[in-house]
């Protein structure tokens, strides 16, 4: 068994974990302040520390980074009052194994005690058998895009994909969060495990728990036999749960004591079941809003809500368009035959669109002209008929094209109507958002209205 540092500045609590850990095998060493405890960690020997957070004069949010500087590897586990749990939250996102809410409940600690005696063994195991230290090589082949808001994505997968934390990914429906998902597993430790993938949205209430947890036969109607569950088929890897919103509440309680306790139960069986499962969430709706409204637990939330990943919408970051356009039609081209172009028409003809489908629309646009290419290049007549509708409609909002002006056109009015037009393509680019479409062009509302209207020059 481990050995466990007990650090709280209560005497009472102190001697209560002592004697609840030393009674179920653990080594456990305390210590009533800060200082103490990192007197004792450097001493060696502790495996694992539970520090309160209140105490003084050094609290357990500076105890932890002191520790998180001596021993990096070494799980730490706060207790907190749970109007404290966003500070928990933020302790987690730094590196922070776990936290429990006071007043805990005994199975709690020793399941989390649990948890953390895994990891140290496993990373005891890595060390003996490779450089820990040794980055890992991350592929991102199907993240495509060089704008910020991508390499920002980029940056926290790079962070949150060696860890073990269960992970929230918020993004508009067909913004990529499965891609995201199947990047952080690929690029964990859990890569030669299963990813094992499940919409939320797609099964009724039945049906969702037995596909999360598994049946015994007889359990139901129709339970012929003895059937394992997604966190038991992903058991060493990763599940990832889609449209986590739409998970009803008597389900989201059972998966919150799966995150708890690492075990399962499965429908109409008595027999708990361990599992090693990394979770990861996606949503497209906003849960802090569930939260509010009542459709979503506020512990749960709490849970998924330690690390987040924000997906940009693809009108947030235009610049990846063409490079995704172009991603796509090479997937779709046989092996051995040449890749289409896109001529510098149909390329206006997607920087113009919107997108409400996001990524996916993109995708299957690029499809679609595909479909009916025979030869050469992509043009304008291959894609969608709503998507070029969609920019003839922008042009014709910008008055004449370049081509169209006259020969004897001030320059004046040239340099207007040019004027105007890169203004409606920035404004198409904010989704009609004309105080962001300001913003962008760095002017005054007022200015970008007048600049918008037909009013003629005052001379």
């Amino acid at each position: 068994m481990s050995k466990v540092l007990i650090v709280d500045d209560e005497p009472r609590i102190l001697l209560l974990l002592q004697s609840l850990l030393k009674s179920n095998g653990y080594e456990v060493e305390t210590a009533n302040e800060g200082a103490a405890a990192i007197a004792a960690v450097n001493r060696g020997g502790i495996d694992i520390t539970v520090t309160d957070l209140r105490m003084a004069p050094m609290d357990g949010m500076q105890l932890f980074h002191e520790l998180k500087k001596l021993r990096p590897a070494m799980p730490v586990i706060l207790l907190t009052a749970y109007a404290s749990v966003e500070t928990a939250i933020e302790a987690m996102k730094e590196g922070m194994f776990d936290y429990l809410t006071k007043p805990f409940k005994v199975d709690d600690i020793l399941a989390c005690l649990k948890r953390a005696e895994e990891k140290v063994q496993k990373h005891e195991s890595m060390a003996t058998s490779m450089n820990v230290d040794a980055p890992l090589k991350y592929r991102f082949e199907n993240l495509i895009g060089n704008s910020p808001l991508m390499t920002q994505v980029c940056d926290m997968i790079q962070k949150v994909a060696p860890t073990a934390a269960t992970v929230l990914i918020n993004g508009e429906s067909g913004t990529g969060k499965e891609v995201i998902a199947k990047t952080i597993h690929k690029n964990s430790p859990r890569a030669a495990k299963p990813l094992v993938a499940v919409n939320c949205a797609a099964l009724p209430e039945n049906l969702l728990e037995s596909e999360m947890f598994g049946h015994v036969k007889g359990a139901f109607t129709g339970a012929y036999a003895d059937k394992q569950g997604l966190f038991e088929v992903a058991n060493g890897g990763t599940l990832f749960l889609d449209e986590i919103s739409s998970m009803p509440l008597l389900l989201q309680g059972k998966l919150l004591r799966v995150l708890q306790e690492r075990e399962i139960r499965r429908v109409g069986g008595t027999k708990d079941i361990p599992v090693d499962v990394r979770v990861i969430a996606a949503s497209n709706a906003n849960l802090e809003q569930a939260v509010v409204k009542g459709t979503f637990r506020s512990d749960l939330y709490y849970r998924f809500a330690v690390i987040t990943i924000d997906i940009p919408p693809l009108r947030e970051r235009k610049e990846d368009i063409l490079s995704l356009a172009k991603h796509f039609v090479r997937l779709e081209t046989p092996e051995g035959e040449p890749t289409p172009g896109i001529t510098p028409e149909a390329a206006q003809v997607l920087m113009g669109y919107n997108w409400p489908g996001n990524v996916r629309e993109l995708e299957n646009a690029m499809k679609h002209a595909l479909t009916f290419l025979s030869e050469g290049d992509i043009t304008p007549d291959l894609l969608p008929a709503k998507i070029v509708h969609h920019a003839s409609a922008a042009e014709s909002s910008n008055g004449h094209s370049v081509d169209d002006v006259s020969g004897n056109s001030s320059l004046k009015s040239f340099l207007k109507q040019k004027e105007k037009e890169y203004i409606e393509h920035i404004l198409v680019a904010s989704g009609g958002d004309k105080t962001k479409a300001a913003d962008t062009l760095k002017v005054n509302l007022s200015t970008l209205y007048r600049k918008l209207s037909d009013e003629p020059d005052k001379k």
